[in-house]
């Protein structure tokens, strides 16, 4: 039997002929995959979370930021894994305090605020990383062109997350770090 289209040509060689049969193939496996992942069930939107991840939008930091965030401990030394909230902005917290950004800060910290009253967070991680374009953008090319230099510039910025952090919300700690390509972090402050 010849399939009617190109789309089910693949399903020949499996012994199905039909669209039919593809449809419940695919229902099938969606109801399993559901299934297997009850346990893993999202939290309520209000309740008692870790903290906030302050990170860039650079796609090369997403997983390295979720692996760097899964292996913080919380205050009661648990994985901080889907327990934390995150905020991503151009630049991270650079994004988030630089007077160049300026447009964006309000809406960094209006999220702040809405997190801490609605996750009662207790800490805030705002992470930076190497290479990063906003960085560019912000400090000027000359800022960025060596790591010591660069390590400075990122360090200027995240000291004033920091405080400005502190200033707004004095209950919560704060964690700032730059990100390397590599994914380690050396921390500032």
């Amino acid at each position: 039997m010849t399939p009617s289209c190109a789309c089910c040509g693949p399903l020949q060689l499996a012994g199905n002929h039909s669209r039919r049969g593809f449809l419940a193939a695919g229902a099938a496996t969606v109801a399993g995959g559901l299934m297997g992942m009850a346990p893993f069930q999202a939290q309520a939107a209000s309740g008692n979370y870790e903290a906030m991840l302050v990170n860039c939008i650079d796609p090369r930091f997403t997983t390295l930021s979720w692996q760097y965030m899964g292996l913080l401990q919380g205050i009661g030394r648990e994985k901080l894994s889907d327990n934390y909230s995150q905020f991503v902005i151009a630049g991270g917290p650079i994004g988030a305090v630089h007077p160049k950004f300026s447009a964006w800060h309000k809406a960094y910290w209006d999220n702040l605020d809405i997190t801490v009253s609605l996750h009662h967070i207790k800490r805030v991680v705002g992470i930076s990383h190497r290479d990063c374009g906003a960085a560019k953008l912000a400090f000027g090319e000359d800022k960025v062109a060596n790591k010591e230099i660069e390590t400075e510039s990122h360090a200027e910025a995240l000291n004033e997350f920091r405080r400005q952090v502190q200033k707004r919300h004095p209950k919560l700690s704060v964690i700032t770090g730059v990100m390397g390509l590599d994914g380690r972090v050396d921390l500032i402050g």
